[in-house]
């Protein structure tokens, strides 16, 4: 059933179907925390996702294509800069909140300004007033766990040999959680492969405030005419957003669809803009307001561009993209881009000029809340450290969406993920069909005790406590263990035994 089904089927049941907008979002609302709550009960098969991700090497002050860059550093300042272009760092995200190894000290990255800028969290202490230094190495210490991601149910490596051992056995792939103040070993350990992985705290990405947007008729823009409705969000580092600002509609006019832009202006509650102040090396020890928080623009799908006005159901809010900006200098012929809009921290307004820059197809926003989990691997796998590299002297191959080259190395992850929210008409919960009739009990339940009817309330929790149990039976996920007291070290048996011919279980 998709969300039009199921909001007239509690409609059936609870003999109350007046069409009204204001209801119906009610309705909506009711339905997917019915949605969530089921979605939550179990670690459901059905509610796992399998992926894979890259393991970034050490970088160094040589570079993989042989040139070595060396890093200008200023006593008591915040800036480094290097002589050339530093591989990766045009990925910005990726290296937000990393470690920057100075001289032997550790630093934290809190911006990069571009492929030969960062900007760390503390001052540089050095011995000296300036210091030109090879001695320094990017280390991704830190790794995002993807936006839907409510738990990590495997992490481990897929890439060791098996070299010395009886089939169907190889080395130990899987890595377990542990507790940073538990391993009490040296942080920087490294090793080819990790034996385990440690949580490391909430990221929390304030939520956007306020938007204000007016039209531009400059003759150069390609928006099509027509009503829009808006909103925005922190990027912090990782690449990780927060919760969205408050929605603002506004309408596109113009001479005609070459001449029509929109210029988005951010603003806090008290209508300040949201900009970082330009950063001074000589005051600015500390991060300055909002310095390092990139602005994430975002478009309502569920919404009738010619009236103004919400379709039924909730909003759908997509991410306006670059489109015909170039994600990258250099490409070969490609004029679009889907990679998402990200408004430097010191910009208070951005400009959308193109239609193909609000595109139903783009990314759907997935966070609510504005908590993200990361993760440390412990020892720092190192090893097969750069991509595969283009040949010097050639043209560069085409680049799409500023995609980065694959890595050598990943981890592979399967996570319990969150679902979408059923908002547009013909959203479907994203769990076995014969069992959508659980949201509908569950938000019965919830509605009959809304209005104080706790008879019919309990009618529909045993409903769907007994549905519960066929859901449970058949797709609650099991795994057969054989866990043995002390033998999790590394001389231990850490595997179950099975016969490598039959693969049955040896007692």
């Amino acid at each position: 059933m998709n969300l039009t089904e199921l909001r007239n089927k509690v409609k059936a049941i609870t003999d109350y179907s007046p069409e009204l907008t204001v209801y119906n979002e009610q309705l909506d609302l009711f339905i997917n925390d019915a949605y969530n709550a089921l979605w939550t009960e179990k670690r459901w098969r059905f509610t796992m996702k399998h992926m894979f991700i890259d393991i970034w090497p050490d970088i160094n002050s040589t570079q993989p294509d042989g040139t070595s860059v060396t890093a200008a550093l200023i006593n008591n300042n915040r800036t480094v800069i290097f002589s050339g272009d530093v591989w990766s760092l045009e990925r910005p995200y990726i290296w937000e909140g990393q470690i920057l190894t100075l001289v032997g000290r550790d630093y934290v990255i809190d911006q990069v300004i571009s492929t030969q800028q960062v900007r760390l969290k503390d001052p540089v202490r050095i011995t000296s007033t300036t210091l030109a230094t090879t001695d320094w190495k990017l280390k991704h210490r830190f790794y995002s766990v993807p936006q839907d991601a409510i738990e990590i149910l495997y992490l481990g490596h897929r890439d060791t040999p098996a070299t010395g051992k009886q089939p169907p056995y190889g080395a130990v792939r899987g890595m377990p959680m542990r507790r940073e103040e538990d391993l009490n070993l040296k942080e920087d350990w490294t090793s080819f492969y990790s034996i385990c992985y440690v949580p490391v705290g909430v990221t929390n990405i304030p939520p956007g405030e306020k938007l204000l947007a007016v039209t531009g008729e400059t003759g150069s823009g390609a928006l099509d005419p027509g009503y829009y409705e808006l909103c925005w969000a922190f990027e912090g580092e990782g690449g990780y957003v927060g919760a969205l600002s408050e929605p603002y509609i506004i309408q596109a006019v113009g001479e005609g669809p070459s001449s029509t832009s929109i210029t988005v202006a951010f603003r806090t509650w008290d209508d300040e803009p949201v900009a970082a102040p330009t950063y001074n090396g000589l005051v600015d020890q500390n991060k300055n307001q909002f310095e390092g928080l990139r602005k994430r623009i975002y478009f309502n799908q569920n919404f009738n561009r010619t009236t103004g006005e919400r379709l039924p159901g909730l909003p759908v809010w997509r991410e306006v993209v670059l489109g015909s900006n170039r994600s990258a200098p250099g490409t070969q012929g490609i004029t679009t881009s889907t990679d998402p809009v990200r408004v430097i921290d010191t910009a208070a307004t951005y400009v959308i000029d193109g239609s193909d820059q609000i595109n139903s197809g783009n990314a759907r926003y997935i966070e609510w809340d504005g908590q993200h989990f990361r993760f440390r691997p412990y020892p720092r796998p190192i090893g097969s450290d750069y991509t595969y590299l283009h040949v010097a002297g050639t043209a560069d191959p085409i680049t799409i969406n500023n995609a980065p080259e694959r890595l050598f190395r990943q981890w592979e992850l399967r996570y319990y993920y969150k679902p979408k929210r059923l908002s547009l008409q013909t959203d479907a919960p994203e769990m076995p069909y014969e069992f959508h009739q659980l949201i509908v009990y569950k938000a019965l339940e919830d509605i009959f005790s809304k209005h104080d009817n706790f008879n019919q309330a309990q009618i529909y929790t045993k409903k769907y406590e007994k549905e519960l149990e066929r859901l449970e039976n058949r797709y609650v996920d099991s795994v057969d263990t054989d866990y043995i007291r002390q033998q999790f070290g590394a001389q231990g048996r850490i595997w179950t035994p099975f016969d490598p011919n039959s693969l049955r279980r040896l007692n």
